[in-house]
């Protein structure tokens, strides 16, 4: 069963605010990264290299969460928590790209955000994440 981001915190998943993102390790902790996000109207995206933590923890263990704090109001966040349903290839860097957008205002990720020299070199992924639960301050 999935649910949906409720109107009053809407906002929060579709201004570019940094998320905080946890997986959890095949030993069982926790583990949060900061990361660009966004959001479909189903999915949060969630877009990361191959070989790093991330993957590694979601193939081990799909259950994911994702806390968004307002910039304006530290007393207003938006708590995700669902499950990682599909990892699909960024092809052509579709997903980083706008992600870059979104978060810098530049059209490439790789020579802005990341060095130019990683373009063709890491395999893009981007974790569609359904959500089952979503809590709310205030609620």
């Amino acid at each position: 069963m999935s649910v949906t981001i409720p109107k009053s915190h809407l906002d929060l998943v579709e201004r570019p605010i940094f998320g905080v993102f946890t997986t959890i390790s095949p030993q069982g902790n926790p583990e949060n990264t900061i990361v660009w996000f966004s959001w479909d109207g189903q999915y949060i995206l969630v877009n990361t290299a191959d070989g790093r933590r991330k993957p590694k923890n979601v193939r081990a263990n799909p259950k994911v969460a994702l806390t968004v704090l307002d910039p304006d109001n530290a007393f207003r966040w938006l708590d995700v928590r669902g499950e990682v349903v599909e990892i699909v290839e960024d092809v052509d860097y579709k997903n980083i790209n706008a992600h870059a957008r979104r978060y810098t205002g530049q059209d490439e990720y790789y020579g802005n955000a990341a060095p130019a020299e990683l373009k063709g070199k890491e395999t893009r992924l981007i974790f569609k994440i359904l959500p089952h639960r979503v809590v709310t301050f205030p609620g």
